[in-house]
């Protein structure tokens, strides 16, 4: 039984010292983390399946537990056919955020609890026509580490090392050698171009398109290069 004296010290002691005020539990802060869109031409699970199996193979860096946002094709697609297609994203690893889609799909959004991540073309293109300067580092981006501009070029004085990332959504410019990996014109230009002073790298990616280091044309290997895209491939051409 608890005695009314330690009851009665209990009280005094939290006179004494008051609850001090709530710590703060969360923030919420503006972040960028760019996604893998995924577009579907048409709706076959069995050939969609077959064809990210082998591109996770390529790249289970890049892919592996990737967050992706699937574009649907412009048809309607039925329930169960948007489940089926859920459900073998999830199996294969990767992880959906979200859907891009027309008017005749839009309600899949709800039914499935994913966000539409449509754009409007009006912001599309007061974005493009904003001019922004391009993001400067002064330093070798070393491995692991990440630089992202999502407003336009990037300048690296410095070697890209293995295992790092750079993301620009307008050019990316590499004065040394790109051993990791570069993806210029992320939000899908496909105008923007990759330069850098030595070629060693593990992924190239422009608008969306990409090539790891083993499909890579190794003629142009440890050689300064220019990467753009020309009838939706990677071009390189090197010195």
């Amino acid at each position: 039984m608890i005695s009314r004296r330690i009851i009665g010290q209990a009280k005094k002691d939290a006179t004494i010292n008051p609850p001090t005020k709530a710590q703060k539990v969360l923030s919420l802060k503006a972040s960028l983390h760019p996604f893998t869109l995924l577009e579907i031409s048409h709706l076959d699970i069995d050939a969609i399946a077959e064809d990210l199996s082998k591109r996770l193979e390529q790249a289970p860096q890049l892919l592996k537990n990737a967050p992706i946002v699937i574009q649907l094709p412009s048809t309607p697609i039925p329930l169960e056919s948007a489940f089926k297609l859920l459900t073998c994203l999830v199996d294969l690893q990767f992880i959906p955020v979200g859907l891009r889609c027309g008017a005749e799909n839009q309600g899949l959004s709800k039914a499935l609890n994913l966000p539409l991540f449509n754009e409007s073309s009006t912001s599309k293109n007061k974005e493009k026509n904003k001019p922004q300067p391009a993001k400067l580092i002064r330093q070798a981006v070393r491995s692991g580490q990440q630089v992202v501009n999502p407003n336009g070029d990037i300048v690296i004085l410095g070697n890209v090392g293995q295992g790092a990332e750079v993301l620009a959504s307008g050019s990316i410019h590499i004065h040394g050698t790109l051993y990791g990996r570069a993806l210029a014109g992320f939000q899908g230009d496909t105008s923007a171009t990759i330069s850098c002073q030595k070629l060693q790298a593990e992924l190239l990616s422009i608008g969306g398109q990409y090539q790891v280091s083993e499909d890579l044309d190794h003629s142009h290997w440890q050689k300064t290069c220019y990467i753009h895209m020309q009838d939706g491939r990677l071009i390189l051409q090197s010195v």
